[in-house]
């Protein structure tokens, strides 16, 4: 009986809230993500057709090292440059696409080579604040993998 009547007390009760409010609290608190490392890479400058689709190509190396190659690169000459700003946050990556049009007859395709990424499934968001485009894919790091998208507006 005195056990029983522990159940009708406003103590029980306050005690109660306040655990059940706590549990709410923990649960709805923001998951912990690492610390985002940021990279920036130059681009080897090849020769293509500049007034293609613009295209991403990524391909993944059997040492592991992911080659991106970046096509239909418009009003580029072959001393300009391109550069790619990389943001990597767990497994979220954001690509910064810089271009720099430079003298020089005009060049059609970047490449890029990475590695530092690890094998797994990374969500890629690619923009280029210069001609307007972006893309968005998952690439799977995995030797022989490739992936390829186009550039939209």
């Amino acid at each position: 009986m005195i056990l029983t009547s522990i159940f009708n007390t406003v103590e029980f009760y306050v005690i109660a809230s306040v655990i059940a409010a706590a549990v709410v609290a923990l649960s709805a608190m923001p998951r912990r993500t690492r610390e985002a490392r940021q990279f920036t890479l130059d681009a080897d400058l090849m020769p293509g057709d500049p007034d293609e689709d613009p295209m991403l190509w990524f391909r993944v190396r059997p040492d592991g090292r992911v080659e991106l190659r970046r096509t239909g690169l418009a009003g580029v000459g072959d001393e300009g440059a391109a550069v790619l700003e990389i943001e990597v946050a767990g497994f979220d990556v954001v690509m910064n696409e810089r271009l720099r049009p430079g003298r020089g007859p005009a060049v059609g395709q970047a490449v890029w080579t990475m590695d530092f990424f690890g094998r797994e499934y990374y969500h890629i968001s690619y923009r280029s604040d210069s001609t307007g485009r972006f893309a968005s894919l998952t690439l799977h790091v995995r030797p022989g993998i490739e992936v390829v998208k186009p550039l939209v507006q």
